[in-house]
């Protein structure tokens, strides 16, 4: 591949799956070239990144590119490796995503929170000892948590946080930790809820993430208002309790 009169050696390409993968010997200039020769060639550009955290001493010159600023969306990867706020705010500074992260590493015991959560997307699988209060200053429209140290006591502080008129842009809360159903006593204390009611709302809820849509079978689920008659679930499946708003009350 010839960019700009830089020659790149293609080791592997697919067409099904749009993937082309270049010589890492040639990755520091080489990605530069592609990239800013992209966003001269196309009226609009995308670009998501995933970032090994083992790699980025090494990267830490590459991203001052400006062309890095132009990120929609940011993977933190590194399944051994622990997330710093250092390092996040670096990262987070030189890329500028727009749309959303995901978390793959471990974060470190201090990490703040409050830099992740006003992200429209939010995935972070540990999650770790994340403290309520920032949870319940949740500014995403889709979050999906894991490994987190939340009990059914805070989830129910965290509903009635919402059905105060709170989180306004949540569409989907989605927990791990819950093999066996929760203890719907203690989760919806003191709430006033329903069970599905076919003419209220659909038996199916649609995510869309990022490309991807996920359907979710509510047909168990609780149902319950905010004090201005936002209509919610909550929902238990598999593993997971799934907080979910509804703005299409019966989507295709």
């Amino acid at each position: 591949m010839k960019v700009n009169n830089v020659h790149i050696n293609i080791c592997e390409k697919s067409t099904r799956q749009k993937v082309i993968h270049c010589n890492s010997n040639q990755f520091g200039y080489g990605l530069v070239h592609v990239l800013t020769h992209f966003d001269k060639i196309f009226h609009r550009i995308d670009i998501a990144f995933g970032i090994e955290l083992n790699t980025l001493n090494a990267m830490r010159g590459l991203l001052c590119h400006p062309i890095f600023r132009k990120s929609c969306y940011l993977q933190f990867r590194g399944e051994n490796e622990t997330l710093s706020n250092e390092d996040c705010e670096y990262l987070l500074e030189k890329t500028q995503p727009t749309t959303g992260i995901t978390i793959f590493s471990k974060l470190s015991p201090d990490f703040d929170y409050k830099r992740i959560l006003h992200f429209s997307r939010l995935r972070v699988p540990n999650l770790g000892k994340m403290p309520l209060e920032d949870l319940k200053a949740l500014d995403s429209e889709i979050a999906n948590l894991g490994n987190h140290q939340f009990t059914e006591t805070d989830i129910n502080e965290f509903l009635h946080h919402w059905i105060k008129g709170n989180n306004r842009r949540l569409r989907r809360l989605k927990l791990d930790g819950f093999k066996e159903a929760p203890d719907w006593d203690i989760l919806l204390k003191d709430i006033v809820y329903t069970e599905w009611n076919p003419n209220e709302r659909g038996r199916y809820f649609k995510s869309k993430y990022t490309d991807e849509v996920e359907t979710i079978d509510c047909e168990n689920g609780k149902d319950f208002k905010n004090k201005d008659g936002q209509l919610a679930t909550v929902v238990h499946h598999s593993e997971f309790l799934d907080f979910l708003v509804w703005h299409e009350k019966f989507p295709e």
